[in-house]
């Protein structure tokens, strides 16, 4: 996600153009149908940057949705079937087929890896195919890229201007370890420098965890307090009723200093989960914005769902403001 490949969108048109010339961060040139009806996500950060955009040209979801998020999204994504995912599975081009998509769009982390799967995932599959660079800082261009590729320019623009609205707001002048966790134990940690942590690192956060290879590492509660963060955070709800019902946890000092944080999870992760345009929402809260604010406008924007009193309320389930 940090690659520093720039999207070009050069759009070559003509009274009779059928097609567009795509350059996306990848630097590959794809040919993209002039009109675009179904469309592919390849996983599911791709397929929540193309549900606010325009979920009636989604295929399906990559990736299971629960019943409870799709109650919190708008007729068109509520409805949609999960369909199998596409990058880096050799046996779904039939299935594929069958779902007759003018485009497969990925969107994430550009890097080498990330380049050769997308042309991998063209050459087998014979179906246009772009990745756009996931980056917090390039979420507006993407809106803006991918709203005239499917002919969406005044959604794309709206959602550009939402997302250089949140990325603008001032930052605190305060640096805080960090330890964000997955998990109904929490012993999951994330790794430091990459797109699920890319949040804590643009608010200038510290990023702590226990040495190892991947994107997140087993943990005790004996490494997390050896660490000694100064700001816990999970993604996973159960953690309220773990923390709260256990003395190990309670030894940690930011759990006994009320500094351990369970994000929002519903319809999606406000850290990550997947690390898509709803890190934006996170990004805010944890720069210390109101969170009834924050889940009201942001699904009105993001999701064009208007939340009730009571949706609201489970969206926010006992979170709290920070004030890091």
């Amino acid at each position: 996600m940090r690659g520093r490949a720039i999207l070009l969108l050069v759009m070559m048109w003509s009274a009779n153009a059928v097609a567009a010339q795509i350059v996306d961060a990848t630097g590959r040139t794809v040919q993209v149908p002039d009109h675009i009806a179904h469309v592919i996500p390849a996983g599911p950060p791709a397929a929540v940057l193309l549900e606010a955009i325009a979920p009636d040209l989604m295929a399906g979801w990559p990736f299971p949705v629960s019943a409870d998020a799709r109650a919190l999204l708008s007729p068109d994504a509520a409805k949609l079937p999960q369909i199998p995912r596409v990058t880096g599975h050799d046996d779904v081009s039939r299935q594929i087929d069958t779902l007759k998509p003018d485009l497969i769009l990925d969107y994430g982390t550009v890097s080498p890896r990330y380049a050769d799967l997308a042309r991998a995932t063209q050459q087998r599959t014979g179906i246009p195919t772009i990745l756009l660079d996931g980056s917090l800082a390039k979420i507006p261009d993407t809106f803006r890229e991918l709203g005239t590729i499917l002919h969406r320019q005044d959604r794309g623009e709206m959602l550009a201007k939402f997302a250089e609205a949140l990325l603008v707001l001032p930052i605190p002048n305060n640096h805080p370890k960090v330890l964000y966790a997955r998990g109904s134990d929490g012993l999951l940690v994330a790794a430091p420098n990459t797109d699920v942590t890319e949040v804590f690192s643009r608010l200038g956060w510290q990023v702590v965890a226990p040495d190892g290879q991947g994107v997140f590492r087993p943990a005790s509660i004996d490494a997390i307090k050896a660490l000694d963060p100064d700001m816990l955070v999970f993604s996973d709800p159960a953690m309220r009723e773990t923390i709260a019902h256990s003395d190990a946890w309670k030894g940690v000092r930011a759990v006994r200093e009320g500094h351990a944080l369970v994000a929002p999870s519903l319809p999606f992760g406000w850290l990550e989960e997947p690390p898509s345009v709803n890190r934006l929402i996170g990004l805010a809260w944890l720069s210390g914005r109101d969170p009834v604010t924050l889940a009201a406008l942001s699904s009105a924007v993001l999701y064009d769902h208007t939340l009730t009193p009571a949706a609201l309320a489970s969206v926010l389930s006992d979170v709290r403001s920070v004030h890091p």
